[in-house]
């Protein structure tokens, strides 16, 4: 298997996580908000989050391949095959922090959707917010920051992992 169809399986397995988590979790919690205060923002709400959730998964079953290019994941590597019996401990941590990275960006991007759809709905209302809800937001874009830091330099973060200081990351 190449390193280019490794990150392509990578990011199809991350799409059909992130729909899984939509539907058991986003859209029943959107839908739910939506439906207590039935006004036209709701209608509205509701369907962009159906949009934002199914081009998500869209874009990463369907183009899976212009994103393993645009982010330049099979860059970085010696070889283009991944011999799994023969993976070194450098490419084990470059696929780890790519996977940690994926999972932080698949995990926030529902909570962070939640928390800007709630603020907006609140600020409309003219409604108080408390600090709770700014404090979930600001972790959930932070987390998805940092999810996004992780998949783009995986190289540079396993070179700062590497266990031998006198051997080059692979």
């Amino acid at each position: 298997m190449t390193k280019r169809d490794f990150f392509i399986l990578i990011i199809k397995l991350f799409g059909l996580y992130s729909i899984i988590t939509s539907i058991f979790s986003v859209l029943p919690a959107n839908i739910t908000f939506a439906l207590t205060n039935f006004d036209v923002f709701g209608i509205i709400w509701i369907i962009l989050v159906l949009v934002i959730v199914l081009g998500l998964f869209v874009i990463l079953i369907f183009k899976a391949e212009n994103i393993v290019k645009l982010l330049n994941l099979d860059n970085g590597f010696d070889d283009d095959r991944i011999d799994f019996g023969k993976l070194n401990s450098s490419g084990i941590v470059k696929v780890t922090v790519f996977v940690i990275g994926g999972l932080l960006i698949i995990d926030n991007i529902p909570i962070f959707l939640s928390h800007t759809f709630f603020a907006f709905k609140k600020d409309l209302n003219g409604i108080i917010e408390n600090g709770n809800s700014k404090f979930y937001w600001a972790v959930s874009t932070i987390k998805i920051v940092l999810g996004f830091l992780l998949i783009t330099n995986f190289k540079f973060i396993a070179t700062l992992l590497k266990t031998d200081k006198n051997k080059e990351v692979e």
